[in-house]
């Protein structure tokens, strides 16, 4: 059996850690993979009459677009997914991307 077509989509990675975003962007680098984090951030007021009293929360997305023929883009997926999944970010060499 042979499998043909085009595969194509996106694939968003969230979390509340920045080191985790600088991991994972370290990461699809490394291999070539293009990528885009996006960044929500909220403040929510704890007292209304002292706006200086508040919570401040980040919240990023890491947007990956993925094309291809099924042979070659399932297992970039595969890889993505078990590392997303508790697989870790590291590279290959087993130590944690240096961040600047």
């Amino acid at each position: 059996m042979e499998m043909t077509g085009w595969i194509s989509g996106q694939v968003f990675f969230q979390t509340v850690d920045q080191g985790e975003v600088e991991q994972i962007n370290a990461f699809l680098t490394a291999r070539g993979i293009i990528c885009q984090v996006l960044t929500q951030s909220e403040h929510m007021m704890l007292d209304p009459a002292d706006p200086s009293v508040g919570v401040t929360s980040e919240r990023f997305s890491i947007a990956v677009q993925l094309g291809g023929f099924p042979q070659v883009i399932g297992p970039v997926l595969n890889e993505l997914i078990q590392r997303a999944h508790g697989g870790g970010w590291q590279l290959e060499d087993g130590q944690p991307p240096a961040t600047d």
